[in-house]
This record gives structure tokens, sequence and C-alpha cells, in this order.
């Protein structure tokens, strides 16, 4: 791999004493899309917004240029091609709008591969990963501000499927 757009290293946020983020580590390199996954409230907009520079992390190495943010807020084509107008090197989403339509989710889904056709790097939240199947190489599962998963999509979709239905549940609700 190419050395990495944006880089963490060994991050944590706290606020008080509470860790929203522990120990977390994570590269993107140039034209990659790397989802980022977990319920709600597991730190994936924290570690956006500490990547793209909008919090400071209380501890750990945090290494990113030329980025940008899509929140959710924010969630249509027409802002995220806004902001690819300005030829960011780092591309962050969080979270677009489940309400999109199946054209619109295309849209947003095109702009991201052009992004990373480009040689930019993409890390895309979300709590599903259905929605990063066939789009992302790799995936970091988040819950209660950790790492608990990082590898493929694919081995995290399998390793998914080999198990209960009841063991899932659990994890989600431990998650949660």
């Amino acid at each position: 791999m190419s050395a990495p757009l944006v880089e963490a290293s060994s991050l944590e946020l706290r606020f008080g004493h509470r860790a929203a983020l522990s120990g977390v580590n994570i590269a993107v390199g140039p034209g990659q899309i790397h989802g980022l996954i977990g319920p709600r409230g597991s730190g994936k907009s924290v570690l956006l917004r500490v990547l793209s520079g909008e919090m400071a992390p209380s501890d750990g190495f945090v290494s990113a240029k030329n980025v940008v943010l899509v929140a959710d807020a924010e969630g249509s084509p027409l802002l995220l091609a806004r902001a690819l107008a300005g030829q960011p090197s780092v591309l962050l989403v969080d979270e677009p709008p489940a309400g999109f339509t199946r054209e619109t989710r295309a849209a947003v889904r095109a702009l991201v591969l052009r992004h990373s056709t480009r040689g930019g790097a993409t890390i895309w939240a979300t709590p599903r990963l259905d929605v990063l199947h066939g789009l992302a190489s790799g995936v970091t599962l988040l819950a209660g501000g950790r790492v608990r998963y990082a590898g493929s999509v694919e081995a995290l979709v399998l390793r998914s499927l080999a198990r209960s239905a009841e063991d899932v549940a659990d994890d989600i609700s431990r998650a949660a």
C-alpha cells in the first residue's frame, strides 16, 4: 500500500472520564474506500470529526491533509459534489440519509467511486454493512469507541452469516 492519506494510531478521545474513542487504529491509502460501521453511539461520527481536524484527540497520532467531511445533515448528492469539486485528498462521509431514493444512492456511490479512481481516499461511516458491500475494500467495526473488527467487508459478511441469529443479536445488544 502507498503511504496512507489518512491515518490514526492509538487514538484516544475522552470527554472527562468517558472514553469516546479508545485505542483506534486506521489507515486508508490513495484510491481506497474504507467502511466504518457500528451501532449509533459507537464513535463513528466522533472518529470522523477527529480525522477531519474538527476535534482534537486526547492522545495518539492523527495524520490527514486536504480532508473534507460531509455529515449526514449535509447528505445530499449536491453537497457531496460541491465538496469533491475542491479536489480533497480525503473524503469523510458520515451516514448518508437512509431516506435516499435508489437513484440518489447510486449517484452518491458514483461520486465516491470517481473520487477513488482519481486517487482519493474515502472513509464512509454507516450503521449498515450492506451499504458497504461491493463498495469498500476494507471495514472497521466500532462499538463503544473501540475497534471490534478490522478487515475485508466480505470476511465480515461471511463471519456474520456463519453465526446464529441469537449470537448476532447478543453482539448487537452488547455493542449498543
